[in-house]
C-alpha cells in the first residue's frame, strides 16, 4: 500500500493524482452536500465565424475543430475532465518508470506525454455521451397543438378546468376550457387552439373513433 501512494504522488504521477483527487471531491460534494452539478459546466461555443484571410483566425478555428472532435464542449465539462482525470491517472500510474525522475524538464515531458495520450481514451469514453446532455426545449403552445391528455378537474367547461398532457419533458398540468360542451373528469380530449390572451388552452372530446 505504501508502495502505492509513494507511486501515486512521484513528480511524474503527482499531478494526474491531485486532478483525480480534486475531480473526486467535486463529486462527493455534489452528491452529499447539495452542490450545484453545474458548477463546472460553462459554455463552449466553437460556431463562431472565423476570418479565413486572418492566419490567426485560421490558428483559432482549427483549435475549435480540435477541442470539438475531443468532445470538449459537446458535453458538461465536468463529465469531460472526470473521464479525462481517470485515462490521465491510470496511463501515469501504468506508465511510471521504474527509475526515479527529478530532472524538472524531464517530469513535464513525461506529464505532457501521458496527458496527451489519456485524450484517446478520453475521446473514446466520451464519444457515446454526444448529444445526451442536450437541454430539452419546453413544448410551445403551437406544438401542443392537437395534443390529446385527460381532464384532471371534477369537470371542465367553456370557463375553464385543468388537463394532463404528455410532453417530451415531462407531464404537463394545462390550463383549458372545452370548446362548446362540459367534459368530465377522465374523459380524453385534444388540443384545438390558444388563447395567447388568457394563456389557456381550448380542448374538444376526442371521439369515439380516435379513443
Amino acid at each position: 500500500m505504501s508502495e502505492f501512494i509513494e507511486t501515486a504522488f512521484s513528480p511524474t504521477v503527482m499531478p494526474a493524482t491531485i486532478l483525480l483527487l480534486v475531480v473526486a471531491l467535486y463529486w462527493l460534494v455534489a452528491v452529499f452536500g447539495g452542490l450545484g452539478l453545474d458548477l463546472l459546466d460553462f459554455d463552449l461555443d466553437f460556431d463562431a465565424d472565423f476570418d479565413a484571410d486572418s492566419s490567426f483566425d485560421t490558428i483559432m478555428s482549427a483549435g475549435a475543430v480540435t477541442l470539438r472532435f475531443l468532445n470538449i464542449g459537446q458535453l458538461p465539462i465536468n463529465i469531460w475532465l472526470s473521464v479525462f482525470a481517470i485515462a490521465f491517472w491510470t496511463i501515469s500510474m501504468l506508465w511510471q518508470s521504474s527509475e526515479e525522475v527529478t530532472a524538472l524538464f524531464s517530469i513535464v515531458t513525461i506529464v505532457v506525454r501521458n496527458g496527451a495520450v489519456a485524450l484517446l481514451p478520453t475521446k473514446l469514453l466520451t464519444q457515446p455521451l454526444r448529444g445526451k446532455f442536450e437541454p430539452i426545449e419546453p413544448d410551445t403552445a403551437e406544438d401542443l397543438i392537437d395534443s390529446v391528455g385527460e381532464v384532471t378537474t371534477a369537470e371542465v367547461t367553456p370557463r375553464g378546468g385543468q388537463a394532463r398532457f404528455t410532453s417530451v419533458a415531462s407531464p404537463l398540468l394545462l390550463n383549458v376550457r372545452s370548446a362548446q360542451t362540459v367534459l368530465a373528469k377522465g374523459e380524453q380530449v385534444r388540443i384545438v387552439d390558444y388563447d395567447p390572451t388568457a394563456h389557456i388552452y381550448i380542448v374538444e372530446r376526442l371521439s369515439q373513433k380516435e379513443l
